[in-house]
């Protein structure tokens, strides 16, 4: 155990030392990696522009001597005034260029150049001016001949020195990227370092670890077999109570039912038809933001206790033959709300909020109508809650095609047309017409439950 007391302190010491050296190298890293970026950027920038003015030059040099030679060949004056127009703003874009060079930097060599090509642009123009001269006083072929021979001399000058120039640029790039390519070099050196004193602390923290890895895997085994058990009995735990509690819901609805003569199977069956019922409905998009899976889920297992109220009404009431008296049929309504206080009461504290809610609103409206005509509270349409709504389908199916005690079954086919002709009287019409669009899953049901 005291080994493994030291082994933080001793990773510790090992991370420091080396976290020193490699913020040293990135900090060393970084300096060189600015340097070369702000030196390649500005030098970068400044032979770019150099060599654009300098293109520049020799093309409007070129569009100049051109409009001189066309103002020699020209008998119109109208045409030679649109020369020397078009020359004298070349000039003047020519001179700008100039003056922009002579505010950079120059070398001895490229100075000395650069006043050369100044000296030969401005004697250029100068001669232009005779030739122009010349050419309007009718001295065209004398124009002509200082423009085949001086002029075309000085443009050869200048674009000789600017060509001179651009070499000179050309190998001050090339030295700069000499220098980056040693910097960057620097770089990947103290990069090297840094990663090697990290493979190097790496590898002797994964010993030291490994010195301790053994001792604490059959720890580690044990505390997660234990781990295991616990869980896997808690679950078993869990699952048990919850079929205990499920089952003690569901004998309790079975109770119930066979006071009025009825079985334990309409419990069932009723459940299965709000099951689904409430899917059909989410596969429609019918109320997509109510019906979610866990709103179903919960509905399912309320739905048994959709009658609990009747608890509260006396067997002269439920098992009566014939037909209830009013007196007898309101104190039989009154199984609704009792269901609701009932629901409320005894699930309080042992079932979810959720639960209890839905279970309580289904106990309370299921016996509610579209148009506002049923009981316990005359609910109308979207008033109903949903679950009493997909409730009342089911529960009124089932007693249709279920013998009771003062009445024969219903045909199926009849069953389901008095669901479709109650839509939008006693059940909700989209609810109803969905209902019978599942015809054969409800069949299916009512099969296997009576056989």
């Amino acid at each position: 155990m005291k080994l493994i007391e030291r082994i933080p302190i001793q990773m510790l010491i090992l991370n420091l030392t080396a976290g020193i050296v490699c913020i040293t190298g990135m900090l060393v890293m970084n300096y060189h990696l600015d340097k070369i970026v702000k030196n390649y950027e500005q030098n970068t920038e400044t032979c770019m522009k150099e060599r654009l003015i300098m293109s520049d030059l020799c093309r409007l040099m070129g569009r100049h001597h051109i409009i001189v030679s066309w103002h020699t060949l020209t008998a119109l004056s109208e045409e030679k005034n649109a020369y020397e127009g078009k020359a004298g703003n070349l000039q003047s874009e020519i001179m700008g260029r100039l003056e922009e060079m002579n505010g950079h930097s120059f070398t001895d060599e490229k100075e000395q150049l650069f006043h050369t090509v100044y000296s030969n642009a401005v004697s250029y123009f100068a001669n232009a001016e005779n030739v122009f001269q010349m050419s309007r006083e009718g001295n065209s072929e004398t124009a002509r001949y200082y423009v085949t021979s001086y002029l075309a001399d000085f443009i050869d000058e200048i674009t000789e020195d600017i060509d001179t120039m651009d070499g000179y640029v050309a190998a001050e790039m090339a030295e700069t990227d000499r220098e980056m390519t040693g910097r960057i070099r620097a770089a990947e050196i103290g990069e090297r370092i840094c990663i090697c004193c990290i493979i190097i602390v790496t590898a002797v923290c994964m010993m030291l670890c490994v010195g301790i890895t053994s001792r604490l895997e059959k720890y580690k085994n044990q505390l997660e077999k234990e781990n295991e058990r616990k869980t896997q009995a808690l679950i078993h735990h869990n699952r048990k109570m919850l079929s205990i509690q499920e089952n003690a819901i569901i004998g309790m609805a079975d109770l119930i039912e066979n006071r009025d003569q009825d079985t334990g199977e309409h419990v069932k069956r009723t459940s299965r038809y709000v099951e689904l019922l409430a899917r059909a409905a989410q596969r429609e998009g019918y109320c997509s933001q109510l019906l979610s899976d866990d709103y179903v889920e919960l509905l399912v297992k309320a739905a048994p206790l959709h009658d609990i109220g009747k608890i509260a009404v006396s067997d002269t009431i439920l098992q009566k033959p014939g037909k209830l008296t009013a007196e007898e049929f309101e104190a039989m309504k009154e199984h609704t709300t009792a269901g609701g206080r009932i629901v409320a009461e005894v699930l309080k504290g042992i079932e979810e909020k959720g639960y209890i809610d839905i279970a309580s609103q289904v106990a309370a409206c299921h016996h509610e109508k579209w148009d506002g005509s049923g009981y316990p509270n005359g609910l109308q349409g979207k008033e109903i809650p949903i679950g009493a709504r997909i409730m009342a389908v089911a529960d009124v199916f089932d007693a249709l095609v279920s013998k009771r005690c003062y009445k024969e079954p219903m045909s199926v086919d009849r069953a389901f047309d008095v669901i479709r002709e109650s839509g939008g009287s006693h059940f909700d019409p989209e609810l109803a017409g969905i209902f019978c669009k599942i015809k054969n899953e409800v069949e299916e049901v009512l099969w296997t439950e009576q056989s």
